[in-house]
């Protein structure tokens, strides 16, 4: 018969020892971490506060449009400037010297209303010999210019025009053309002026004999408030060679 035997080693620690171990070792951990994470919040409150108190001393500015923006810096080196000190004189000062009152004159002189209008209105002096201009244009005998409006109740309207003469060079090279032609109509009917409004291009001489025609038509003038009045007109003049024979 075999006889089989164990050795069994005895020790000290249980089951109940082993669970105390481990439970004071969990609440050790645990009171280290909580530690930890409250040490550093803790720190990060203070940094915070730090950073805040360093950004409230740092004066904000704040800009609301792009022209609040200066210019940038020059790229190119500024010349430096060179003092120059002058020297300024002091300045001099004298005292008025008294006069017996005997010595002391009034000098005024009293001018009449005729002698102010005549201060207020400049005179024009022409030529070498001299002499004063009055410069006086009553109303009736104003004259528009060519690019002034002037309102009129009825239209200028033509009595009679000048045929123009037609050049003999466009004749020759057989050319033809049409001038605009404006003209100054006065209250009387006759033509003050004439300016070309659009040329004909052909550079024949059409422009001459369009305006030494025009200068010479009759018109009935244009009416406003039942009254005469200077104005411009424009019409075209045609040049033609089929007129010419």
């Amino acid at each position: 018969m075999t006889t089989i035997s164990h050795s069994v080693k005895w020790s000290p620690i249980g089951a109940i020892e082993l669970k105390r171990t481990y439970q004071r070792n969990f609440r050790n951990a645990t009171i280290l971490v909580v530690a930890s994470w409250l040490f550093v919040f803790l720190l990060i409150v203070v940094i915070k506060m730090i950073a805040g108190q360093d950004e409230a001393n740092v004066p904000t500015l704040v800009i609301r449009d792009i022209s609040q923006l200066g210019p940038p810096p020059s790229v190119a080196a500024k010349q430096q400037q060179v003092k120059v000190t002058q020297e300024i004189a002091a300045p001099k000062f004298s005292l008025p010297e008294a006069v017996p009152d005997e010595e002391v004159t009034e000098d005024y002189v009293v001018v009449s209303q005729e002698q102010l209008a005549e201060m207020t209105a400049p005179s024009i002096t022409e030529g070498e010999g001299g002499g004063n201009v009055k410069v006086d244009i009553p109303l009736e005998e104003y004259l528009p210019q060519a690019d002034e409006f002037v309102a009129y109740e009825e239209l200028p309207v033509a009595i009679s025009l000048q045929q123009p003469v037609y050049p003999a060079m466009a004749q020759k090279a057989q050319i033809e053309g049409d001038v605009q032609v404006k003209v100054l109509v006065d209250k009387a009917g006759n033509v003050r002026d004439a300016v070309v409004v659009k040329a004909s291009g052909a550079n024949a001489g059409f422009e001459e004999a369009a305006l030494e025609a025009a200068k010479k038509g009759k018109w009935k003038p244009a009416i406003q408030n039942k009254q005469p009045v200077a104005v411009w007109v424009s019409y075209p003049i045609h040049f033609r060679l089929n007129a010419q024979r």
